[in-house]
């Protein structure tokens, strides 16, 4: 039963006026008339109504005191989190030395008449590397090992060329590059010398091969994002721009290195090579290279103030709010002369703190940094909850970050300005919006959440304490916990395909984290939805700190079901081209928001996990698209997007484990 609300002063009105009127005859006699027509009658009950109305708020707990509250209990309310965005630098010309533009480097939004300029600050170092082709190749992705190896040494002899694919070019055939150096997140330029008649036919707004890149995990091929290609596909001579994602080296046809390769696809409806295009020089160049940048500004050495050696000292930062303290980096050093500078590092409260200890405690809304207080116990003794800087020491910030905000969630190709200029590099843009900035948390907000901070306590002990804590570090989408007695039941079904059920021990949890991104429209890429290093380190982190002692924990990536939905739709007869258009348009935009790990499912909140499929709800799905008279045909297929044409019919069901998530491959919808 909710708690019972206490009343400060339980009078009204009516209450009001009867004590007033019963103290008439002590205080004044004389006053006889005590009718609602008298004056002073009237005047005593517009009191009386004044005085209600007063202890009406005085019965309102006023924020402050759930400020109060909320400090009891060790809660404070959340800084505002900093939008991130991948930022693209552009180099005036190719480097033949590594260049590296270091972390902190601001970009900036173009400051208005009517808005300031969004600063973002690079996370960390970008270091561009020349490449350096090792090898080269041709060879078939979905065929068997056999491979042509070309000669580098003679490329750009007169006369001598080389087949980009096999004389007769099918789906699978790739031309391969060994690079020496890693070049993920690179800029690269392929400057080639190509024979004009060896790409004719070929439709350049549509071209049958895509470029990727090898990034080692689950055996997958990465995606290029082709900026310009001047060859028109290898039609004419020209460059083509790449930018890359992350590579890691691997070994191919004996050489080992990072590789880079064109491979020609089916997905598309195109007109193929009838031939295989021929080059006659090939020239690799580093035009840039892309690095996360945070919204917010970096402050170094700032001077705090000077300490006047009492407990419990208060100083502000020039700039707020502050986004977070790096551990390591982001300290208040104390200087004073003839005495070695000290160290402080930030604490979130002063519970844990003995006097030898140089802790600090700051308020990332209002910039507020405080040290340790002390108090008076009961013999006469006085505690200190930290340490005290000395008397006439300077205090300064090492490093410190301010910022934030939902205004720096900007769109794609806002940032364009340089802070400072920065030798070679011509332009910066960020090719994808920002996400992540979120305003500080509101009061009414963390009086909401204040159930579920003393139900965990901070202690990760059931399933629901588990997902709640992993939910909370920044970049968490949702979280599903599998406990040994939900991996049993699992593992006594039969999943279609690679589907497998985590073999969850007793006293072992695994945490499945599904990352936050910015969701597509349509398909989503498998490079998004890639657990990080530094993601897993951080829900790791989270979670060791709150766990049990003798569990032991794991944290992993969900397992994704690609899912690939072949439908037909007929629309009434005589129906235009126009209708048929949107209701393909229409039906691809549901499947593709339907099963989805982020918008999908019922709720829209995305596909719960475990959560099995049926092909009749596709019907349904389907048959509510405006315009469809009926559907037919509707086909479920697994796919494996690190697999070239791997596809798997599924029956009237799709099963998933307690870990498994639906995500939408490529659908095909066809309207007659």
């Amino acid at each position: 039963m909710p708690l019972p609300t206490t009343n400060l002063d339980d009078r009204r009105f009516d209450d009001l006026v009867a004590q007033a009127r019963q103290l008439i005859p002590q205080y004044c006699p004389e006053w006889t008339d005590h009718n609602t027509s008298d004056p002073g009658i009237a005047l005593l009950e517009i009191f009386a109504w004044m005085t209600d109305l007063m202890l009406f708020r005085v019965n309102q707990v006023p924020e402050k005191m759930f400020v109060k509250f909320l400090d009891m209990i060790g809660m404070q309310l959340d800084p505002p989190r900093a939008a991130v965005a991948p930022v693209t630098f552009y180099l005036a010309a190719a480097p033949s030395e590594p260049l590296t533009i270091a972390a902190a480097t601001e970009v900036a939004t173009v400051r208005t008449e009517v808005t300031e300029a969004i600063v973002f600050s690079t996370e960390e170092d970008l270091t561009i590397y020349p490449p350096r082709l090792k090898a080269a190749f041709t060879g078939n992705a979905l065929g068997d090992n056999t491979f042509v190896v070309h000669d580098l040494d003679r490329l750009g002899v007169l006369g001598h060329k080389v087949a980009v694919f096999s004389a007769e070019p099918v789906p699978g055939d790739a031309f391969y590059l060994c690079l020496d150096d890693n070049h993920g997140a690179h800029v690269l330029s392929l400057l080639l010398v190509c024979e004009v008649a060896g790409g004719a036919g070929v439709d350049p707004k549509e071209p049958p091969f895509v470029w990727e890149v090898w990034q080692g995990s689950l055996n997958r091929w990465a995606t290029c994002t082709v900026e310009y290609d001047g060859t028109l596909a290898f039609n004419i001579s020209g460059e083509v721009i790449l930018r890359l994602p992350s590579m890691v080296e691997e070994e191919f046809f004996g050489a080992r290195g990072h590789w880079l390769r064109c491979r020609i696809t089916s997905e598309q409806n195109y007109a193929g090579y009838k031939v295989s295009p021929d080059i006659e020089a090939l020239r690799v160049e580093s035009r840039g290279g892309t690095v996360a940048a945070r919204h917010g500004v970096v402050v170094r050495n700032e001077l705090l103030g000077r300490s006047d050696g009492n407990p419990g000292q208060r100083f502000t930062l020039l700039n707020s709010p502050v986004l977070f303290l790096d551990a390591q980096e982001d300290r208040i050093v104390s200087e004073r002369s003839g005495t070695a500078p000290q160290a402080w590092r930030a604490v979130p409260d002063f519970a844990d703190s003995g006097a030898n200890d140089f802790h600090f405690q700051l308020d990332h809304q209002t910039g507020q940094v405080t040290f340790g207080p002390a108090l008076l116990q009961p013999d006469g003794t006085v505690y200190r909850f930290g340490a005290v800087p000395e008397k006439g020491a300077t205090l300064r910030v090492q490093r410190y970050l301010y910022g934030g905000g939902v205004i720096g969630n900007v769109p794609a190709r806002a940032l364009s300005v340089l802070k400072a200029s920065i030798p070679y590099v011509a332009r910066v843009v960020n090719h994808a919006p920002a996400v992540g900035g979120r305003n500080a948390q509101t009061l009414d907000d963390a009086v909401m959440r204040v159930p579920q901070v003393l139900r965990t306590r901070t202690r990760a002990v059931t399933a629901d304490d588990y997902e709640y804590l992993a939910a909370q570090v920044e970049g968490v989408a949702r979280a599903r916990c599998i406990t040994p007695n939900v991996s049993s039941v699992a593992g006594q079904v039969a999943f279609p395909g690679q589907i497998r059920a985590l073999d969850v021990q007793p006293g072992q949890v695994s945490m499945v984290v599904l990352p936050r991104i910015e969701v597509p429209v349509g398909r989503i890429s498998p490079d998004q939805l890639v657990l990080s290093a530094e993601l897993r380190a951080s829900v790791q982190t989270t979670l060791d700190e709150r766990r049990m002692v003798g569990t032991t924990l794991e944290v992993r990536s969900p397992q994704f079901a690609w899912v690939s939905v072949s439908a037909l739709i007929r629309v009434p007869a005589g129906s235009s081209r126009e209708l048929k258009a949107e209701v393909q348009r229409s039906a691809l935009a549901s499947l593709y928001r339907t099963l989805n790990p982020h918008t999908g499912g019922a709720t829209g909140e995305g596909w719960p996990f475990g959560r099995p499929l049926y092909l009749s709800e596709l019907y349904s799905l389907l048959r509510s698209v405006p315009g469809t008279d009926f559907v037919e045909d509707v086909q479920v297929f697994l796919s494996d997007p690190g697999q070239a044409d791997s596809r798997t019919s599924v029956g009237p069901q799709l099963l998933l484990p307690p870990q498994g998530l639906i995500v939408s491959d490529v659908h095909t919808v066809r309207v007659e």
